[in-house]
């Protein structure tokens, strides 16, 4: 699933900024946030020709911070007859499967969360010397970041709950890096790393370059800080209100009771977690 571009008419201040989820409602999928509340959406298209890496980035966000254990995808879905679209694999995940080149392997380490996807920069996460997708327990931990790319890139950063706490030039130039630090982890929650920025030059296909780790979780897996889930039903309410509008224009007036009780299914739950 690839969902949003930026909203057509808003003048970010550079195109890899952060996107306020709020202009993006009208241009997510109708049902999106629907099915993550509901637990049927596994995995998110982070990186893909079609959408804006940190447009989605800004809704993924919020869903992980609701403590919904949805896992980054990408892919280029290219169409190779048509001139302007960049080549089969310019965008992807990278699983770590332990050794294991199959499918089966491949299949569990993404629905895992074991992963990073990227346009270009390779990542590697680890936090108390555990990888994405696996727990670390609260307080203070130590990490470190290894950045390799085959172009410059603006900066990387380190986030908690969707919050940067470390941030730091990246690359002015091909090659790698790499990084260390600490960080104070709350009670729940996730932590990862991001790379983002820079020019979009050759090999990479995409409007800047841009790289993230799936979450490493604190506590437990769908964990969440009650604030932090209390903000990010707030938003996701946003987006499901317009959601619902553009869901009954769709169908121009015919009945469509189960829909519409499932929307109002997931609003209530929404409603409920923003009072924590």
């Amino acid at each position: 699933m690839h969902p949003v571009g930026k909203p057509r008419g808003v003048d970010w201040a550079s195109p890899w900024e952060e996107v306020p989820l709020a202009a993006l409602a009208g241009r997510i999928p109708v049902e999106l946030v629907v099915d993550a509340v509901m637990g049927d959406l596994d995995a998110l298209e982070i990186v893909c020709l079609w959408s804006d890496e940190m447009s989605t980035t800004a809704l993924w966000h919020q869903l992980l911070n609701a403590g919904l254990p949805v896992m980054p995808s990408a892919g280029t879905d290219v169409m190779t007859d048509f001139y302007r679209t960049m080549a089969v694999g310019a965008a992807r995940v990278f699983a770590r499967t332990g050794g294991a080149e199959n499918w089966p392997a491949y299949i569990a380490a993404l629905r895992g969360g074991r992963t990073f996807v990227s346009n270009g920069p390779f990542l590697d996460f680890r936090v108390g010397g555990l990888g994405p997708g696996e727990v670390v327990e609260p307080g203070r931990v130590s990490w470190s970041l290894d950045l390799a790319t085959a172009t410059e890139v603006g900066t990387v950063e380190v986030l908690v709950n969707g919050e940067t706490v470390w941030s730091s030039e990246g690359l002015a130039a091909p090659g790698r890096r790499s990084f260390e630090g600490e960080a104070e982890l709350p009670d729940g929650g996730w932590i990862a790393a991001m790379a983002v920025g820079g020019a979009a030059r050759w090999p990479a296909m995409a409007n800047y370059p841009f790289a993230h780790t799936a979450p490493v979780w604190i506590g437990s897996v769908g964990s969440y800080d009650p604030s932090a889930r209390a903000g990010a039903a707030a938003a996701l309410l946003e987006v499901l209100a317009t959601a619902r509008l553009r869901l009954v224009a769709g169908y121009g007036g015919v009945d469509i009771p189960r829909l519409e009780a499932r929307f109002d299914e997931a609003r209530e739950t929404l409603e409920s977690w923003v009072r924590p």
